[in-house]
Parts: structure tokens; C-alpha cells; sequence
């Protein structure tokens, strides 16, 4: 009698009250890509295959009114693979926080930087080739940041678009930097010991936007979607370099009638001293070392452009050349990377894509040279 006294009261209380039903959603994306080994021996070389999965994940988001002008607002997002290669469940966004109409919204948890955040506008081949045909492949400051506190500030209006304002600051917590399972730890002790800020103006026709980070890890010396086996610059174990990196990115975008958009991105990475950089270091096929200071700067530039074919709305084609170059202080060459892209989408809803793709990947440091091309397709589900 207790038990049903108890419970009664229980669902009373709960319909007496209002709670926001969470939001679940996510994508999964996949494609088959073929990408031929382009070896030091070509008697090595050979065709090879592969399923991929890019970029696909599961979320739960949701905010509570707590006042007229005050909500509480959350997320938590988990990558998984949708080949079944690799581990689910990494670390993508997640964070608890307060959004006020008037202030802004401030989150604590692991986040994306508002740096990366920029290329989403600008990268239009972004996550293909299991997320290595994007600038995530070959530039740095693509990174999410555990321990973080971050604020987005209202848009700030003006006649033809608003300003937006973002920052992160991260504490590192007493440890050095650390590539953790989809999120990176800084160094140093205290909140704002490594941080990332961004300001963007968007409009209808112009997004352009500014970030910078201090001392935030990222990778060095990316190969993009290279499947050699045995390249002719890099031992076969070698890794990037992963270094905390202070970079400055610039975006622009301009979207014009009849479905035309060009896109444009630059920026320019030099290696910050932070504990942790030491542990992470690249093997040249000669056996040459290379460390995080050794590392003079690297730059990189992107262009793309985007046409929805105004006859046919479901289609759009698209092409992107990106280009990243390292340059060392001592007297090693340069290392360049260079990808190329042109494709098409497909879209028969708002929620389904699909997608086809060829591209052309060289990778160049003095007399040495990787060539890859790939050509894929794919279908993309937003849920």
C-alpha cells in the first residue's frame, strides 16, 4: 500500500511539471573509396579498396527555460564507426551550460575551438575520405578541447548580417598536452593557460571570419588520405607531429544568386613550447628525426567553389584545392602537401545525400614525392 501511496505521489508530482524532452539526433555517412598504393618500390604498388566511415556520430541536446530570458542548455555527442573498423563511442562535443538572451551562452565541457569551427563555412569537401580529404588532413588547428570553458556571444546585429564572438579557454589541469580519444588536453595549470577566440560577421551573401589560437595542440606534418604502404618520405611507423601550436586562420565565403559559392580560406601555425611536445615526433624515410622545434611554421591556403545547378535543385557539383607547406629550422626541406578535389552531390531530401568524388593527393619534401588518387562514393543520413 506504501509502495502504490509512493508512486501515485511521484506521477503526480511529474504531471504537475514541465520538462524539455531531449532532442536526439546524429548522422552516418559512408563510402566506398578507391585508393591505389602509391609505394617507394612499385613492385609493392597495388589496388586497394576500402569502406569509410566519415564523420559519423550520435547526440543527445536540450535546453529547460528557467526563466524569460534564461535557459539551461546541454549536449553530449559520441563519434562511432559506421564501417566497423575502429572504436565507437570517441569523444566529440559535450558540455552543460547557461544561455542568456541578452549575454550569450556560456559551456563547460569538451568542445570544438572556435578556429576550427571557422572551416566548416569554407571546407567543402569537409569529413570525406574517413575525414582525411578535408583540412583536417594536411592543415593544423583542427582540434576539441577537453576541459573547456566556453562563451558564444549573441549576434550582434548590423543592417546587411550580425557579428558573432566566440572563445574557449582550457586548463590543462596540472599535465601535459594529450591526444586523447577524439578530444586533445592542453598543458599548463590554470583556465586560459591555452585558449581559441574567433569573430565572424555573416550575411546572406558574405561570411568572413578571423580566429587565433594560443598554445592549443594540434597535429603537424599531415598526410591527408596517403594509403602507401611504404612511402618515399616517411618511415612506414612514423606518425605527425603533435605539438601545441599557436595559429591564425582567416575564412571567407560569398554566396551568390543563381546558386554560385566561392569559398577561400588561409592561415599560418607556429609550434608554442608546452610540456608534452616532446613526446611526439615524425621518422624521414632516410631515418632523420624530426621534433616539434624543429618545426619553423606552416602555412596553408584553400579555394573552393560550390554550384547548385539552378534546373535541377537536388544537384550540386563542387571542386577544392587545398595546400599546406612546413618549413624547419634546420636544413631540411620543406614538406608540402597539395590536394584536389571535384565532385557531386545528390540530395533527395533535406536528411539524405549522396555523393561521388575524385581527387589527387602529392605529398613533396626535396626530391621526394607520394602521389594518391582516389575516387569514391558515398551516402550521408542526418537524423
Amino acid at each position: 500500500m506504501k509502495s502504490k501511496i509512493a508512486a501515485a505521489i511521484t506521477l503526480t508530482l511529474l504531471a504537475g511539471s514541465t520538462f524539455a524532452a531531449p532532442t536526439f539526433y546524429g548522422e552516418i555517412d559512408a563510402s566506398i573509396d578507391y585508393l591505389p598504393e602509391d609505394n617507394a618500390s612499385p613492385v609493392s604498388d597495388r589496388d586497394v579498396v576500402e569502406v569509410s566511415s566519415n564523420s559519423s556520430f550520435i547526440g543527445v541536446k536540450g535546453d529547460e527555460k528557467l526563466t524569460e530570458q534564461l535557459s539551461a542548455v546541454y549536449a553530449i555527442e559520441w563519434g562511432l564507426s559506421a564501417d566497423g573498423d575502429s572504436t565507437d563511442w570517441t569523444t566529440r562535443n559535450r558540455f552543460v551550460g547557461l544561455k542568456d538572451a541578452q549575454l550569450g551562452t556560456l559551456k563547460v565541457g569538451a568542445h570544438d575551438t572556435p578556429l576550427k569551427q571557422l572551416s566548416s563555412s569554407v571546407d567543402t569537401f569537409n569529413n570525406y575520405v574517413a575525414n582525411k580529404a578535408d583540412v583536417n588532413g594536411i592543415f593544423t588547428g583542427e582540434a576539441r578541447i577537453s576541459n573547456a570553458v566556453i562563451y558564444e556571444s549573441p549576434a550582434i546585429k548590423l543592417p546587411a548580417g550580425a557579428i558573432k564572438v566566440n572563445a574557449l579557454l582550457a586548463s590543462g589541469e596540472d599535465s601535459g598536452i594529450a591526444k586523447g580519444n577524439g578530444s586533445s588536453k592542453t598543458a599548463g595549470r590554470g583556465l586560459g593557460d591555452a585558449w581559441s577566440a574567433s569573430v565572424v560577421y555573416d550575411s546572406p551573401a558574405v561570411v568572413a571570419g578571423i580566429a587565433y589560437d594560443k598554445a592549443i595542440p594540434t597535429g603537424f606534418l599531415g598526410r591527408g588520405f596517403d594509403n602507401s604502404n611504404v612511402g618515399e618520405i616517411f618511415a612506414p611507423t612514423s606518425s605527425s607531429i603533435f605539438a601545441a601550436a599557436n595559429t591564425l586562420r582567416a575564412i571567407g565565403r560569398v554566396n551568390f544568386e543563381g546558386g554560385l559559392v566561392l569559398k577561400a580560406l588561409y592561415q599560418t601555425s607556429e609550434v608554442e613550447e608546452a610540456n608534452g611536445n616532446g613526446n611526439s615526433s615524425a621518422t624521414l624515410s632516410n631515418n632523420v628525426v624530426l621534433r616539434a622545434n624543429d618545426i619553423d611554421d606552416s602555412q596553408g591556403w584553400l579555394v573552393g567553389a560550390e554550384y547548385n545547378i539552378p534546373t535541377a535543385k537536388a544537384w550540386t557539383v563542387k571542386a577544392q584545392y587545398s595546400q599546406n607547406t612546413t618549413s624547419f629550422k634546420n636544413a631540411t626541406a620543406d614538406f608540402e602537401a597539395k590536394q584536389i578535389f571535384a565532385g557531386a552531390d545528390y540530395a533527395f531530401n533535406k536528411q539524405v545525400k549522396a555523393y561521388g568524388y575524385a581527387g589527387y593527393l602529392t605529398l613533396e619534401q626535396g626530391s621526394n614525392e607520394t602521389k594518391q588518387p582516389v575516387v569514391g562514393t558515398g551516402l550521408e543520413y542526418k537524423f
